[in-house]
């Protein structure tokens, strides 16, 4: 299942860079593509199916990316803040309402232990598993909510950190679509420092599942 995973990140790698590659090509008039013309319905589609496609898999990295491309970098953080929230809630009535059950008997719930939380550690483990690259997105909302934790921690802990681990690949999205190689070249020396900070928050994560089997 974690091989699966990380196909699934690679997945998500390779549709950012053929979305960065893209773009830059046709914003340097190396090819001409008539589809980053602006236009209304365009951006209307591209926030529907930000707002859709994360909640059946499909990468939201990536979606950010498309998000920054398409507006300015300011107007794309509103439109992730204001997305999180809806994925957050309708994934939160969703698995309660109609999958907790399958949930409560799949691999995933086994490997990582949801179900075995203790109440006290409820705020802790919310946070952890949220912020660490663990599961993709829309695993993750899904899985917290069978879990049995709060709410108030899923929904206010969800939305902070995914928007800003968010945050990132939306101003990646407009540095590539300004042709801004300043912000491109930072981001490319950040986003190494948060794998690595993330791999160190993974450790801890295994080790808080591994205290739950002692």
């Amino acid at each position: 299942m974690l091989n699966r995973f990380k196909l699934y990140r690679y997945f998500a790698l390779v549709i950012i860079f053929c979305i960065l590659v893209t773009v830059i090509l046709s914003k340097s008039g190396v090819i001409e593509l008539n589809i980053f013309n602006h236009d209304l319905y365009k951006s209307l589609l591209i926030i529907v199916s930000f707002f859709i496609l994360p909640l059946i898999g499909f990468p939201f990295s990536a979606l950010l990316v498309a998000i920054g491309i398409e507006f300015n970098y300011i107007i794309g953080l509103v439109v992730m803040a204001a997305v999180i929230p809806f994925h957050l809630v309708i994934s939160f009535w969703i698995v309660n309402r109609f999958l907790r059950g399958k949930i409560k008997h799949s691999q995933l719930a086994s490997r990582f232990r949801i179900f075995d939380i203790p109440s006290e550690k409820h705020l802790e483990y919310t946070f952890i598993f949220m912020i660490v690259p663990v599961v993709p997105y829309a695993v993750k909302n899904c899985l917290l909510p069978a879990s049995g934790v709060p709410f108030r921690y899923y929904f206010i802990i969800g939305w902070i950190i995914q928007s800003v681990l968010g945050a990132p690949f939306v101003i990646l999205g407009e540095a590539a679509s300004s042709l801004d190689y300043r912000v491109l070249f930072a981001l490319l020396i950040l986003f190494p420092i948060l794998y690595f900070v993330m791999r160190k928050l993974k450790t801890r994560y295994y080790k808080f599942i591994a205290k739950k089997e002692n």
